[in-house]
């Protein structure tokens, strides 16, 4: 047993090293983008509008449209509407701008932060290339295989958390920081005891991370649920999520759109799901006879609060419901990881339980590069000691 040990501490020290640095930066990244959502619909939160009277009903959406098509701004692509009485409506135009319009006005309030997006644009390409494009094969290459050694990281770290000798000082030297340390006593008690409160919530978002790198575990989700992979990815499979392609439009091809039915889609998607808090609607063109209108019951990142709507827009009747509970077994387990990957399945304590891991993951990787620096030192320190021994100068003597 104590030979496994020693080889398997060995392992983890060699891994530690090795991947340190990458595991940093994926941990540092991950902690910056924990609340991106909350800050960005912070950032963009115009002030406080107030409609004519207390009473005053928001203009009919039909309406909306039509002002923006009159003064000059054009069609969108998508409209976002949220349950709150003084929430903007969002006026999307493909991927290339987003208006924040008054609900009783339709007057334009302001748009998306620029700098805000830019902002978690950098931080997450750095997480997922490390700032090599989205596309690198090498910079995610690199990224999913630091999320593999992390894994194993984790996986032998709970093994060489346990005391060689179960006592109550050595359990409570692992489990419960200690004042007054200083320097290699300090870190080890860090280490250790960092890696035993963050285990289960740090094994949950890398584990995901690993899901998210790599097709082969996120396949292994459908295998093992015995349900097959869609062909085009997990993204490839339908369910609840925005149209695509209207998403990539531009602003040219929203000229074709039309809100005709709007008003009647989206009575009907309120009275269907009355607990609605985000609806987003992608505006049909001229010849659609329906348009596809996503319901969603929470603020975002929780696929099972999500339908979709596919509304007939002559009549306002629904032809179908596409609901998270519709998904195969794979599928529920894919959109799952991706959300507790960031702890927005969990809603905000889930982020901040996300957040607080990365912060762990931080200084797991701090303390552990910092014991492997002393360790190597005091090897070498010994090293040369042991050559001013009088036997080694007297054969160093020899030879010269």
């Amino acid at each position: 047993m104590r030979s496994v040990r020693t080889v398997l501490f060995w392992l983890h020290l060699s891994a530690g090293v090795c991947a340190g640095i990458v595991v940093l930066v994926l941990s540092l990244t991950g902690f910056l983008l924990a609340f991106e959502r909350q800050i960005n619909a912070w950032v963009d939160a115009p002030a406080v509008l107030q409609g004519p009277t207390d009473a005053a009903p928001h203009l009919q959406i039909e309406s909306v449209i039509a002002d923006l098509r009159d003064g000059g701004q054009g069609v969108p692509t998508e409209l976002a509407l949220r349950n709150a009485p003084n929430a903007a409506i969002e006026a999307r135009y493909g991927r290339e701008r987003t208006l924040l319009l008054n609900p009783w006005t339709a007057e334009v309030v302001g748009q998306p932060s620029e700098s805000s997006r830019a902002f978690f644009g950098i931080v997450e390409r750095v997480h997922r290339s490390l700032g090599l494009g989205m596309r690198s094969a090498l910079g995610r290459g690199i990224t999913g295989a630091a999320n593999l050694v992390f894994l194993s990281l984790l996986v032998s770290g709970a093994f060489l958390w346990l005391p060689k000798s179960l006592s109550v000082a050595s359990l409570k030297s692992r489990v419960l920081f200690r004042g007054g340390l200083k320097g290699k006593a300090r870190e080890w008690n860090w280490h250790h005891t960092l890696g035993v409160w963050s285990l289960i919530p740090l094994f949950c978002v890398v584990l995901t991370g690993v899901v998210i790198s790599y097709p082969w575990a996120s396949n292994l989700l459908y295998t093992v649920t015995g349900t097959q992979p869609p062909a085009g990815g997990w993204r490839g499979e339908g369910g609840p999520q925005r149209n695509g392609s209207n998403r990539a439009a531009s602003s040219a091809g929203a000229q074709a759109a039309t809100a005709q039915g709007l008003n009647q889609a989206l009575l009907t998607a309120e009275l269907q799901i009355p607990a609605w808090k985000m609806i987003t609607v992608s505006l049909p063109k001229p010849e659609d006879k329906v348009m596809t209108l996503n319901v969603d019951k929470s603020v975002g990142g929780q696929p099972e609060q999500a339908t979709q709507l596919v509304i007939d827009r002559q009549s306002g009747s629904v032809k179908s419901v596409k609901r998270f509970s519709d998904n195969n077994a794979g599928r529920k387990l894919r959109a799952w990881a991706r959300f507790l990957h960031t702890g927005e399945e969990l809603g905000w304590v889930g982020q901040t339980i996300a957040a607080l891991a990365c912060l762990s993951a931080i200084l797991l990787v701090w303390t552990g590069l910092s014991l492997a620096v002393r360790r190597a030192a005091g090897a070498l320190s010994g090293y040369r000691q042991s050559l001013t021994t009088p036997e080694d100068s007297d054969a160093r003597e020899r030879l010269a």
